[in-house]
């Protein structure tokens, strides 16, 4: 049944290739030019040209990007020996220039290109493309070129029939002035093309009709179909990038989903239904096993056996537990921070049954599984114990198991306990205790083994607690008297100070025409502020800060100092006369201390300057409130009368 569905796709695969024949379009080697005109046959106007491109093939070619060129005889390149073009007279080109998109000449059709004046001279004769003026009667070429600048077909003409770079070696002859030159004919719709310009043109008078509207653009639907498709083919469609396909056929119709292909494990039976191929890939199994188990693998026989993931630990473990990480060889390592022996009581008061206990704790951040750990009691591992089942320890906290809950028994004298993953490596070991007396647990507090007389199973560690015998002080009887009933001791002084009893001062009130000065508390009477001040004498001024009248000759000093007397200098620090000393007598006698009578006057007319200049600067300074002042003082005089 299998062969059956290959064949008869094999055969949906012929009818395509041979029942959907597109077109496809030849490379255009029987391209030529038929006819040139390089001036006016009627009036011998030289800028009237056309050119006529035929092809001469049963076949539509494809001329997208190729062009006409125009040069000189001669005009040859140094390195390839090619013809230099002088300019590009056209270029084929489809109007939306994308992949895909062509300009195509039918078969046996032409193209014709006129220039510029020749369109304008008569604007009811049709053409294909027009081009600038400017093509020479004598010694020029034209040529064809494809897309890569391969020349299809090359004219030259006017050398008197002699040039290298001509077809054959001969240019055809010269257009005259009522004369072009055309391609021979060798039958209706059959043109000459020997390869020889001389041999395959001819002078000609210009022919009354002319065949333009040819040339046509196309675009191929399917760019990965080879040819051009100007259609869609029959069977196949088309997306948004011109991409065209079979549409999917679906090979199982008894299936769920579509089925381009036969799936893994299928074939189809005879009623083309696809059906699943039954294998039993675990021979060794009872029963038919189509997939492998879960947890299993095939062994070097290939029979199925569970797959142990942790070979260092007892058991198949076909599932990593979360608290294990995958280690080399196929082994299991606990992920966990190690669990810590933290307390035992190997010597309870009183009986020992059901009262000895060890004490572990959880710095993990959740749960543990005390499944993966075993108790070691004992300097050479002589016994150890598994924890009672589906025990665990939460997150850091701590959990303390008796000799009830397992069985194991701390001897009186010396021992440790240790603690051991499933995978036997060691995870924590108590210190060594030594003859601990009744109810002394051996404990670890601030990460040192040490003994303590409160055991605290399942709880923090607490260190011993000491009794600290109580010393009754009797105080000294005092010698000081005791202070007055008005007395207090100075706790400074140990003396006896009176009691200050302090009382609450109430203020009198003001009388009427009077109000309380805030700087000395008292009452002040309002008509002796604003009252008229009487004038000072002549030679006083009047204080601003005291009111008082006061010698102006004291505030100011003596203007002149009295000149110093012959023999004498004043002193600069204190302004007062000395004598001069020309050279220092040797001292026949110990230096006393002399006395000079001071000159008060000029102390007096010095302490006059300094109290004119504070003066001056403080009627300066407070020359704004004196103004106030002096208006206030004139209101109340102008008031009490």
């Amino acid at each position: 049944m299998h062969k059956l569905y290959v064949f008869t796709v094999f055969l949906s695969f012929l009818f395509a290739v041979f029942f959907n024949i597109q077109p496809s379009y030849a490379v255009g080697e029987n391209i030529v030019f038929s006819q040139i005109q390089t001036r006016s046959i009627v009036g011998g106007k030289a800028s009237e040209e056309l050119i006529e491109i035929y092809n001469n093939s049963d076949v539509d070619v494809d001329v997208t990007n190729w062009s006409v060129t125009y040069g000189a005889t001669g005009a040859l390149d140094p390195l390839t020996g090619n013809l230099v073009p002088t300019k590009t007279l056209v270029h084929f080109e489809h109007s939306v220039p994308v992949v895909g998109n062509f300009v195509v000449i039918p078969k046996r059709s032409s193209i014709l290109l006129v220039s510029k004046a020749f369109a304008d001279s008569d604007p009811k004769f049709e053409y294909d493309y027009i081009f600038s003026s400017g093509i020479s009667d004598n010694g020029r070429w034209l040529s064809l070129a494809d897309d890569d600048g391969l020349a299809i077909d090359t004219v030259e003409w006017g050398t008197d029939g002699i040039s290298v770079t001509a077809e054959g070696g001969q240019a055809a002859l010269a257009p005259t002035e009522n004369q072009l030159i055309q391609r021979k004919m060798i039958a209706p719709g059959d043109l000459q093309d020997t390869n020889n310009n001389f041999n395959d043109f001819e002078l000609a008078s210009s022919r009354s009709i002319y065949n333009p509207g040819s040339i046509y653009e196309m675009e191929d639907i399917c760019l990965n179909i080879a040819d051009i498709q100007s259609v869609i083919p029959d069977g196949y469609v088309a997306d948004d990038v011109r991409n065209c396909s079979q549409p999917p056929v679906d090979i199982c119709l008894n299936l769920d989903s579509l089925q381009t292909e036969l799936p893994d494990g299928y074939e189809v039976d005879v009623n083309g239904d696809c059906i699943q191929i039954i294998i039993d890939v675990c021979g060794n199994l009872e029963g038919i096993q189509q997939a492998l188990p879960d947890n299993m693998g095939f062994d070097a026989t290939g029979d199925c056996i569970v797959i142990d993931r942790c070979s260092n630990l007892p058991e198949i473990q076909t599932v990593i537990s979360d608290d294990f990480e995958v280690g080399p060889n196929d082994t299991c390592l606990l992920g966990l921070l190690p669990l810590q022996i933290t307390e035992l009581l190997p010597n309870a008061v009183g009986s020992d049954d059901g009262s000895e206990f060890i004490e572990i704790y959880n710095p993990n951040d959740k749960d543990v599984n005390l499944s993966y750990y075993f108790i070691y009691i004992g300097a050479d591992d002589e016994h150890f114990y598994s924890f009672p089942a589906s025990s665990y320890i939460k997150a850091k906290g701590y959990k303390s198991f008796s000799n009830a809950d397992i069985k194991f028994t701390l001897v009186n004298s010396t021992s440790n306990v240790r603690l051991r993953a499933i995978d036997d490596s060691l995870i924590d070991r108590s210190d060594v205790y030594s003859n601990p007396d009744d109810g002394m647990a051996w404990a670890k507090i601030n990460d040192i083994w040490q003994y303590t007389n409160r055991p605290t199973p399942g709880s923090e560690n607490l260190v011993s607690f000491i009794e600290v015998e109580k010393v009754i002080v009797v105080p000294a009887k005092s010698s000081l008297q005791p202070c007055a009933a008005n007395q207090y001791r100075s706790t400074e002084t140990n003396r006896c100070r009176l009691i200050v009893v302090a009382t609450n001062s109430v203020l009198t009130p003001c009388r009427n025409g009077q109000y309380r000065s805030e700087e000395t508390n008292r009452c002040r009477n309002i008509a002796s502020d604003v009252n008229a001040l009487t004038p000072c004498a002549e030679g006083q001024e009047r204080n601003p800060e005291t009111n008082r009248c006061r010698s102006i000759m004291a505030v100011l000093g003596a203007s002149d100092l009295a000149p110093c007397k012959a023999g004498q200098e004043r002193n600069p620090e204190t302004n007062r006369c000395r004598n001069v000393i020309s050279s220092v007598p040797a001292a026949a006698y110990a230096p006393e201390q002399t006395f000079e009578a001071s000159n008060n006057y000029v102390l007096l007319w010095s302490l006059v300057g300094v109290g004119a200049i504070a003066i001056i600067y403080g009627i300066w300074e407070w020359r704004q409130e004196i103004v106030k002042l002096v208006h206030r003082i004139g209101s109340f005089r102008h008031f009490n009368k």
